[in-house]
C-alpha cells in the first residue's frame, strides 16, 4: 500500500471509534506506525477531526431551530425595554445557534460536497469534482478490487453504478469507490491504482441530471492550477477523469 492510497483510506476514519478494530482501516494504520510523514499527518488528521466533534457537541441547537431556518422566519424581535447586553445575548444566541446548525448541515457524513441548488451544470460538476481532490476531499467508503461489488455498493446507495470505464482503465486494479453528493444529484467516484503512487480518480453522473449536458462528446483534456483532467459525455453518463501525480498524457493514453 502506498502512502497516497493509505490517505485516502484514513480520511475516513474516525477517532474514538470502532474503526480501529476494523480490517479495512488495519493495513493503513499499521503503516502510519513505520511511515514517520504518514504518521504526522494522522496525527493532525486525528486533532482536526476530534476539535471538530468537540465543537460540534458543545451546544445544542434550540428545538424547532431547522423548520425556522427553512421557513425563513424573522429574527426574534427584541423588547424595546430590554436593556443593550441582553439584546445582545440574545442576538449572540440566535446567530450561534444558526451558524452551529449550518456547520453541521456541511459537516454531517462527509461525503457530501457543493451547492444545495437542485440544478446542477456540466461546468458545475467538473469545478465540485476537482474542488473534492484539491481539497484533499477524496475518500473510499469502500475498498475492493472487485467492479461487481463495488458496483453494487454504489447501487444500493443510489449513485451512478451502469458507468463505462474508459479503455486504459480497462483491467487496472481499483482501489474503491464512494458516493458524493453534488445540487442534491447523486455522483460516483472510483479510484484505480496506476502504480507508482499514481492513482485516477473518474467521477461519474447521470447525464440528464445535468441541466446543460450535450449528446456524446469527444474527451476533453485541460489543465487547471497544475491539475490534469478530462471531461466528456458517453451514453446516459457525464465523466471526469482526474488523479494524484498523473499528467495530460497519462490521462491522454487511459482515455
Amino acid at each position: 500500500m502506498t502512502t497516497q492510497e493509505a490517505k485516502l483510506i484514513l480520511q475516513a476514519y474516525r477517532p474514538g471509534s470502532e474503526d480501529g478494530k476494523d480490517p479495512f482501516f488495519a493495513t493503513a494504520l499499521e503503516l502510519t506506525r513505520t511511515d514517520k510523514e504518514l504518521g504526522e499527518w494522522f496525527a493532525r488528521q486525528c486533532e482536526f477531526d476530534q476539535m471538530m466533534s468537540i465543537a460540534l457537541q458543545s451546544e445544542i441547537p434550540p428545538a424547532g431551530l431547522r423548520d425556522s431556518i427553512l421557513a425563513r422566519k424573522a429574527l426574534p424581535q427584541v423588547s424595546k425595554k430590554a436593556k443593550p447586553f441582553q439584546a445582545l445575548s440574545i442576538f449572540l444566541s440566535v446567530a450561534a445557534a444558526i451558524v452551529l446548525f449550518v456547520g453541521i448541515a456541511l459537516f454531517h457524513g462527509g461525503v457530501q460536497h457543493g451547492s444545495s441548488s437542485a440544478e446542477l451544470t456540466v461546468a458545475a460538476f467538473t469545478r465540485q469534482a476537482l474542488d473534492i481532490k484539491e481539497q484533499g476531499k477524496v475518500s473510499l467508503a469502500t475498498k475492493s478490487t472487485n467492479p461487481s461489488q463495488l458496483r453494487k455498493w454504489l447501487a444500493e446507495r443510489g449513485a451512478p453504478n451502469d458507468f463505462v470505464v474508459p479503455p486504459g482503465l480497462n483491467g487496472i486494479p481499483s482501489l474503491g469507490c464512494q458516493s458524493y453528493e453534488m445540487g442534491g444529484t447523486k455522483v460516483t467516484l472510483i479510484c484505480f491504482d496506476l502504480g507508482n503512487n499514481q492513482v485516477a480518480h473518474l467521477f461519474v453522473v447521470d447525464k440528464s441530471a445535468l441541466t446543460d449536458a450535450s449528446p456524446d462528446s469527444r474527451p476533453e483534456l485541460r489543465e487547471d492550477n497544475g491539475l490534469a483532467f478530462a471531461t466528456w459525455t458517453s451514453g446516459n453518463k457525464s465523466y471526469v477523469l482526474t488523479g494524484d501525480n498523473i499528467t495530460r498524457e497519462t490521462i491522454q493514453k487511459l482515455i
